[in-house]
């Protein structure tokens, strides 16, 4: 018999996310430096940009909770990090 999954807060699902995340910068036709762009390959659609790496980064993790709650309310699947379930908060 398989052990049942435990679910983690949606919280801890998010800094999971964000460990997974990159950040890189943007630059123009110039080469001036525009921002910063931070996605997590894992979440497909989901990406954010920022002045600074932290603020894309910032804007990320709110990127990345409407996603997640939209995606579950679409009945799409969404990825695992450290082998637990996202929760979302009721």
């Amino acid at each position: 018999m398989s052990q049942p999954t435990a679910q983690l807060p949606l919280e801890c699902w998010l800094d999971a996310a964000l460990a997974g995340a990159s950040t890189e910068e943007v630059r123009d036709d110039d080469g001036v430096l525009v921002g910063w762009w931070a996605e997590n390959p894992e979440c497909q659609g989901a990406s954010a940009f920022g002045s600074t790496p932290d603020e894309a980064r910032s804007k990320l993790r709110q990127v990345l909770y409407g996603w997640v709650e939209l995606g579950q309310q679409l009945g799409q699947p969404i990825p695992t990090f450290h082998n637990g379930l996202v929760a979302a908060p009721t």
